[in-house]
């Protein structure tokens, strides 16, 4: 039985299974669990920023005024102002500098030194630049929201593969509605989205980066 602190709990869309179908249910979600547990603190951040973008503006935080160094020609140098999301492998930053008086700003990933991709493209990278901060937040807001669905679809796909694989001869068609269900819930800032599923094919893709958001939303804090 799937369990939170301990105690038993009950997942949205399960509880008109039967017994064969919840089981189906439970091992197929516990698969995917911590990472639905890191969805759901990734969206409460993404949240936060959606609803009021200005207060990630104020300067703040233990890395405020550090510099960092983007590996350009020549080498862009970029001031912290304010956290914005932290993950496993990396850290989501508004940053700011000067040029010629006027004033930039960045949304700017930092990655661990030690991790895959700083040692192969460096250690930070601008997802997108503007000269207004709340802007640029409320867009890196809209461009996570996307993610998170994308990362919701890639969990429901992991879980429904499992299901297929161990389940199939019982036709679990309301398990993979319950685990979509389940995975919508976990991303969207709707709360009138949370019952609508995802119908998912084949098997998880690996994210592809764009300019606004991290393909690394998958490591989760």
């Amino acid at each position: 039985m799937l369990k939170r602190n301990g105690e038993p709990c009950e997942r949205p869309g399960v509880l008109n299974l039967n017994r064969g179908e919840t089981e189906a249910f439970n091992e197929a979600y516990e698969a995917i669990q911590d990472e639905i547990h890191g969805l759901e603190r990734l969206k409460q951040n993404v949240k936060d920023m959606a609803a009021d973008p200005t207060i990630f503006t104020i300067p703040g935080g233990p890395e405020a005024g550090s510099v960092l160094h983007i590996p350009n020609v020549p080498v862009d140098r970029w001031q912290i102002c304010s956290p914005l999301l932290k993950l496993r492998e990396s850290q989501i930053f508004l940053c700011e500098r000067s040029i010629q008086g006027t004033k930039e700003f960045a949304v700017i990933e930092k990655f661990k030194s030690d991790s895959p991709y700083a040692q192969a493209n460096g250690n930070a990278e601008v997802l997108m630049a503007g000269g207004d901060p709340a802007l640029l937040v409320e867009q890196y807001a809209a461009g996570a929201q996307r993610t998170l669905r994308t990362m919701a679809s890639n969990l429901a796909a992991k879980a429904h593969k499992i299901v297929w694989q161990r389940y199939a001869s019982t036709s679990p068609s309301r398990v993979i509605l319950a685990i979509a269900d389940r995975c919508v819930a976990a991303a969207s800032l709707d709360a009138s989205q949370s019952h609508q599923a995802i119908r998912v094919r084949g098997t998880p893709r690996s994210h592809c980066r764009n300019s606004s958001v991290s393909g690394r939303f998958d490591f989760f804090p």
